[in-house]
């Protein structure tokens, strides 16, 4: 059997899914049941216990496949970038997904138990989240929330009936300066490298993979490049473990896990006070996000 990446691929030696019968070897097989994620951020573990390595964040309104239901947890796998991994049960909701009306287009908003700032926040609902609003036009103190099908209230103004986009990947990350960093993370209240990369594309309606190693073999084409010079605003530097993204004019972009925030750096010193080689870089760019 060809070993298959099991961050992409519903495998375990008792269970996997049926899709994958014939190129890997399980006790049993099934179909992934439709679902959706009904939690702000619902935290993706490599195995169904708390203290197991978090990989990534499903957010609300993703799309999902579940394979298996057991305890307080699920084995899925998201239908937008694929990623596999355990959720807590109480954070999904099974049956295939309602077609979103709105998506939430600031880099986030909270819900509230009432349709008052004043009430409880009960969750965040990060960028790009897609929602079903039930309710609109309840005013109080002249802000208008809207209802959500699940439950709970957000302001009317931070959603949008098309997905919220930007001008340039740079841009876009850019909107995640000082954001702090957080291992797996994707949202304003704590991303990574990689998740800065994924929302960017995302804000050009690109949909890209999940980590640092998917991204660097998949995205766009990779580019021999001898010295800074030969670098545009937009393309990604890849090395093990992290990558950043080229501003232009010697800058860089990129959420930053040695002073743990999203921030600009000159390339020069970035390269100084790791002590690498321009050389260590793979360097991806995509037509979308290169400055032509």
């Amino acid at each position: 059997m060809t070993a298959l990446d099991p961050r992409l691929n519903a495998y375990r030696n008792d269970l996997a899914d049926v899709r994958l019968r014939g190129r890997v070897s399980a006790r049993r097989y099934a179909e992934g049941r439709p679902a959706r994620v009904i939690a702000g951020r619902a935290a993706v573990r490599r195995a169904p216990d708390s203290g197991a390595s978090l990989d990534t964040f499903y957010h609300y309104g993703e799309p999902i496949l579940v394979f298996e239901e057991a305890g307080n947890r699920a084995w899925c796998q998201s239908q937008d970038d694929g990623y596999v991994g355990y959720v807590e049960r109480q954070q999904i909701e099974l049956g295939a997904a309602a077609e979103p009306t709105d998506f939430v287009a600031t880099m986030g908003t909270y819900l509230y138990e009432a349709p008052d700032l004043r009430t409880n926040a009960t969750d965040f609902l990060p960028r790009h989240s897609a929602v079903v609003i039930a309710e609109t036009g309840i005013l109080t103190r002249g802000t208008e929330y809207a209802r959500l099908d699940t439950g709970g209230f957000a302001p009317r103004a931070c959603f949008s009936a098309q997905p919220p986009r930007s001008l340039d990947i740079v841009t876009a990350a850019e909107c995640y300066l000082g954001s702090p960093y957080l291992w797996g993370g994707k949202s304003f209240f704590g991303i990574d490298c990689s998740g800065l990369v994924q929302n960017a594309f995302r804000d050009l309606g690109i949909s890209v993979l999940r980590d640092t190693d998917m991204q660097r073999d998949t995205i766009g084409e990779a580019v021999a490049i001898a010295s800074e010079g030969d670098l545009r605003r937009g393309d990604l530097l890849y090395m093990p473990g992290h990558v950043v993204i080229y501003a232009g004019g010697g800058i860089i972009v990129h959420a930053d896990g040695a002073t743990m925030m999203v921030r600009r750096d000159k390339l020069a010193d970035f390269l100084r006070d790791r002590r690498f080689d321009f050389g260590i870089f793979t360097v991806r760019r995509h037509p979308a996000a290169a400055d032509n």
